[in-house]
């Protein structure tokens, strides 16, 4: 199995940190590094899921964000928002944040528990108490870090509502919203992230005609901020790609699922698997034959030791989220249990697997 951890998002992020005078936690990215030198004001602009394949997909070679192309990094592992995003806000890899995944199962509450929401994955009900994920797994962003370390400095981000409670909800007013909050800063760094094309990628496929018509906005809307914004440094990226996909229902063969104490964790893409005492050999062989083609298994051991999550001190809880196994798709599919789940839904488009087009992100830079 491939390991991401050099030229990614991380080492994208602790280059940010090191040019405005924060001690990086990891190694910094040498394109980066250079493109940031002589440059006070720095606007960090993420496309959720519009990664490499996305980009060159639907966008002409001549496009505004293509001819502007920098370099390609990899996402985080799963290349999923979860765990891309607050690695590229932490500058900080999963293992060492215990972001990882879009739900995690806590012992504590018994419960899979999607971070992002505080709501529990297999019922969609509110759990409690509010803001399990933060009070759990505490983080502190490269903003904060750069604000504390810098008072000539100003960082802080505009994400779309309703990740922000008061942030733009269209691209129109998001593109507003850059304008305004750029021409108030003299000096530091903005983080600008909007879920889209994420969202229509999720529900209508990587090929449909609204997507290729939402990433072409997003090429224009970059290419007026820009013009607009010239004594600003733009690093346009995204947390992950997208594939289409299919999936499978483990439910299907019972003496398979037969042997799972607990339901499913992390994502459709990448699940993790709690097994019954005695039971890890009978699990693996039935694996193997049902999903070895379409799919790599690791036992918790093998992932840990492959530092597929990442390299740095490891988050306490980690090996309570990863289970007994986790999986990983190399293909086109997913994997559910019905039995698990009150409600499924059927995303044309997804991530979170170990696929290329899944991992690979093209960062553009303009006002170099």
């Amino acid at each position: 199995m491939k390991n991401y951890n050099q030229h990614n998002l991380v080492t994208f992020s602790n280059s940010i940190l090191k040019h405005f005078g924060v001690v990086p936690f990891h190694q910094t990215e040498e394109a980066i590094d250079k493109v940031l030198r002589g440059h006070k004001k720095v606007a960090l602009v993420l496309f959720d899921g519009m990664g490499r394949n996305i980009t060159r997909k639907h966008l002409d070679e001549n496009s505004f964000i293509r001819k502007n192309y920098l370099c390609t990094v990899n996402s985080t592992f799963p290349p999923t928002t979860t765990a891309a995003t607050t690695g590229f806000l932490t500058g900080k890899y999963p293992i060492e944040t215990g972001w990882m995944s879009w739900a995690q199962y806590f012992d504590k509450y018994q419960k899979n528990i999607i971070l992002f929401k505080n709501t529990d994955y297999n019922t969609e009900e509110k759990v409690e108490p509010a803001g399990i994920a933060t009070t759990e797994l505490p983080i502190k962003t490269i903003l904060e870090l750069i604000d504390e370390n810098n008072p000539d400095v100003h960082a802080f981000s505009v994400r779309r509502f309703p990740v922000d409670s008061d942030g733009p909800k269209t691209l129109k007013t998001f593109e507003k919203r850059m304008n305004q909050s750029l021409s108030k800063l003299d000096k530091g760094v903005i983080y600008f992230y909007f879920d889209s094309p994420d969202r229509e990628m999720h529900q209508y496929g990587i090929n449909n005609t609204r997507v290729h018509q939402y990433v072409n906005r997003i090429n224009d809307m970059m290419e007026r901020v820009c013009e607009q914004n010239k004594d600003t440094l733009f690093l346009l990226l995204a947390d992950h790609g997208h594939i289409n996909v299919k999936y499978f229902d483990i439910c299907e063969h019972d003496d398979f699922y037969s042997l799972l104490r607990l339901p499913l964790s992390f994502e459709k893409r990448t699940p993790t698997f709690f097994i019954k005492d005695g039971k890890e050999e009978e699990f693996k062989k039935l694996f193997n034959k049902y999903y070895g083609k379409y799919f790599i298994l690791l036992s918790k051991k093998e992932a840990l030791d492959s530092q597929i999550f990442g390299e740095g001190k490891s988050s306490a809880k980690i090996e309570a989220f990863i289970g007994d196994f986790i999986a990983t798709s190399t293909s086109e599919y997913c994997m559910y249990a019905s039995k698990e789940m009150k409600d499924m839904m059927f995303f044309k488009g997804h991530h979170a697997g170990n696929t290329q087009d899944e991992m690979l992100i093209d960062v553009s830079a303009y006002n170099v």
